[in-house]
C-alpha cells in the first residue's frame, strides 16, 4: 500500500440539509454524506434549529465521510462505496488533511460564559424578531445602519435576534457572553474555539464592513449588558484554521485529533469560490427555491442607493474582495408552485417531468405574455413586499405550455433587471455570469436565461459547490489546492441564436421593464 493520500472534507450546513464531501486534490469527490437539518416549528410561527441536534447532524456527516475514507479495501480496489463514493486510484488510503465548514448565514444562538446555548437557535427565516429590527432601525436610522454594515433592517440578522432576547427573556439575556452562527457553533464543538470568516460576520449586522471589525456601537444596540465585541467570533483570513480537532470529537468521529478546522464562510459566497465567481465583474447566480445573484466587487457598495434598491453588500470570503447582491424570493419555488398546483406534481424521481414535456411541445419564446414573478413579494429592485404574481396578455390561444414558458421567462427577466441595477449601483461592469444550483438541470430554463442575458452565461457543472468550496478553504489552510475548481471549474456553455437573443431583448425592454416599473 502506498503512503496515505491527503484528502479534504468540506461541510455545507444548509437550511434543509447538512452535507459533507470528501474531495481529492485532483478535484474528485470520493463520498457525499447527507442528513436533514433538524428544524422545529413553533406555535407562534417561528422556526428553530435545536443546537445539540444540529451539531449532531454535522458530526454524523463528518463521521460518515471519515468511515468512507477508512474503507481501505474499497479504495484499493478503485470502486465506490455507499453514498456516492468513488475510489482513489491505486492502493493509497485517504487521510483527511483538513476540515472546512461553510453554511447558512444569520442563523445562530447566544452563548453563556461556558459556551452553552442561551435561548433558541433561530433559523434565518424565523420572522419573530421583526419588531426588534424595526426598533433598532428607529434608533440608529436605516441609512446609518447600511453605511456601516451593508445590510438593511430585517428580522433575520443576529442583531435583531439578540435585541429580541433582551426584550422577551431578560433573565436569559443576563447570562449571554458570546454569540455563534451555525458554522461557528459546529467549529466550536469540534475545536473548542470560536472563529469565523468575514463573509459570515458581515451578515450579523454587528460587523463594520468598512474596517473589517466588530462594531461596539452596533453590539451595544443588542442591549445585552455583558455582550462585547471580544465575545464575538474571531474573524480570521480565508483558509486560516480556527484550531485543531479536539480529542473528544476525534474519538466520536473516528478521526485523528489535531486535524485543522477552517470556517470557510457564507454558503453562497463559498459556492462562488468553487464556481470561479472570484473576480470583480463576475456574477454568481445561485438557482434554488429562491434565486440569489452576487456580483463580485473590490469593495463594499455602501451608497444609500443600494439600500433603497433593496440590495445588500458585504465582505467576500476571499480576502480583499467584496460583493453586492440581490434576490428573487420565489424562483424555483414559483416553478414548483406551478407544477404542484396546475400539473398535479411530478412522479417520484421525476419531479419536473410534466413541466419538461409541456415545454418541449411549446413554441419557441418569447411567449408575448408578461409575468410579474412575485409570488412572495419583491425585495429588489424597487422593493415591494405587496407585489404579487400577475400574468398579462393571456388569451384563448395560450395553453399551459405557454404559461410555463412565460414563468421561466419572467424569472430570467427579473434577474437581468436585478443584475443591471447591481452593476450600475456598484460601478462594476459585469463580464460573465456563472450559474449554479438545482435549476441548472433544467435545460429549457437555462436556454431562456442565456437568451435573456446580455453577458456570457456559463452553467457550472460542479456537484456540491458549497461543500467543495469549504474543502477549498480547508486546503488553503494546509497548502493543498483542489483542481477542477475556480477558474478551472467545468462549464456548460448554453448556445442561443442571435435572433432569439434579439427577440428576448426586445421583450425585456418593451414589455417586462414597463410592467414592473409601473409597480
Amino acid at each position: 500500500m502506498r503512503d496515505a493520500t491527503p484528502v479534504l472534507l468540506g461541510l455545507d450546513l444548509g437550511t434543509r440539509e447538512c452535507r459533507a464531501v470528501l474531495v481529492t486534490p485532483e478535484g474528485r469527490i470520493l463520498h457525499v454524506a447527507r442528513r436533514t437539518t433538524p428544524t422545529r416549528r413553533t406555535r407562534d410561527g417561528g422556526a428553530i434549529h435545536p443546537p445539540a441536534a444540529l451539531v449532531a447532524a454535522a458530526e454524523a456527516v463528518i463521521a460518515e465521510c471519515a468511515a468512507a475514507g477508512a474503507v481501505t479495501s474499497a479504495w484499493a480496489a478503485g470502486v465506490g462505496g455507499a453514498g456516492g463514493s468513488a475510489g482513489v486510484a491505486g492502493s493509497a488510503r485517504p487521510r483527511i488533511a483538513a476540515i472546512g465548514i461553510a453554511g447558512m448565514a444569520e442563523a445562530g444562538v447566544a452563548l453563556d460564559g461556558r459556551d452553552r446555548p442561551v435561548g433558541e437557535l433561530l433559523a434565518w427565516h424565523d420572522p419573530r424578531p421583526a419588531a426588534a429590527a424595526r426598533e433598532i432601525a428607529a434608533e440608529i436610522g436605516p441609512e446609518r445602519l447600511f453605511a456601516i454594515t451593508g445590510t438593511r433592517p430585517q428580522a433575520k440578522h443576529p442583531l435583531a435576534r439578540l435585541r429580541r432576547l433582551a426584550r422577551e427573556e431578560p433573565a436569559a439575556a443576563r447570562r449571554v457572553r458570546r454569540w455563534a452562527g451555525v458554522p461557528e457553533l459546529v467549529g466550536l464543538a469540534l475545536t473548542g474555539r470560536l472563529g469565523t470568516n468575514a463573509s459570515l460576520a458581515a451578515r450579523t449586522q454587528l460587523f463594520d464592513v468598512r474596517n473589517g471589525r466588530w462594531d461596539p456601537e452596533l453590539v451595544a444596540l443588542a442591549d445585552i449588558a455583558d455582550l462585547r465585541p471580544d465575545g464575538l467570533p474571531v474573524v480570521l483570513p480565508f483558509g486560516r484554521p480556527i484550531g485543531g480537532l479536539r480529542a473528544g470529537p476525534a474519538r466520536r468521529l473516528g478521526m485523528r485529533a489535531g486535524i485543522p478546522v477552517v470556517v470557510a464562510g457564507h454558503d453562497h459566497v463559498v459556492a462562488g469560490i468553487a464556481a470561479g465567481a472570484t473576480r470583480p465583474g463576475r456574477v454568481l447566480d445561485s438557482m434554488g427555491s429562491a434565486e440569489m445573484a452576487l456580483l463580485v466587487t473590490r469593495r463594499p457598495a455602501l451608497d444609500d442607493g443600494v439600500r433603497r434598491a433593496g440590495f445588500s453588500t458585504g465582505t467576500h470570503a476571499l480576502d480583499g474582495l467584496a460583493y453586492v447582491a440581490g434576490g428573487l424570493q420565489a424562483s424555483g419555488a414559483l416553478i414548483d408552485w406551478f407544477v404542484d398546483g396546475f400539473l398535479g406534481g411530478g412522479a417520484p424521481g421525476d419531479p419536473y417531468g410534466p413541466l419538461l414535456r409541456l415545454l418541449a411541445a411549446a413554441p419557441a419564446g418569447p411567449t408575448g405574455l408578461v409575468v410579474r414573478p412575485y409570488l412572495r413579494g419583491r425585495t429588489g429592485p424597487a422593493p415591494d413586499p405587496s407585489a404579487s404574481l400577475d400574468i398579462t396578455g393571456l388569451r384563448e390561444q395560450h395553453g399551459a405550455g405557454a404559461v410555463a414558458q412565460a414563468l421561466l421567462e419572467s424569472t430570467a427577466f427579473h434577474v437581468r433587471w436585478m443584475l443591471e441595477e447591481l452593476a450600475r449601483l456598484a460601478g462594476t461592469p459585469i463580464h460573465e455570469v456563472r450559474v449554479v444550483g438545482g435549476g441548472t438541470r433544467n435545460r429549457a430554463w437555462l436556454r431562456v436565461k442565456a437568451a435573456v442575458s446580455p453577458w456570457p452565461l456559463r452553467a457550472v457543472t460542479l456537484d456540491e459547490a458549497v461543500a467543495v468550496g469549504a474543502a477549498i478553504a480547508a486546503g488553503a489552510g494546509v497548502g493543498i489546492e483542489v483542481a477542477g475548481t475556480g477558474d478551472r471549474a467545468p462549464l456548460d456553455r448554453v448556445p442561443v441564436g442571435r435572433g432569439m437573443r434579439r427577440r428576448y431583448d426586445t421583450a425585456y425592454r418593451e414589455a417586462f421593464l414597463p410592467a414592473v416599473g409601473d409597480g
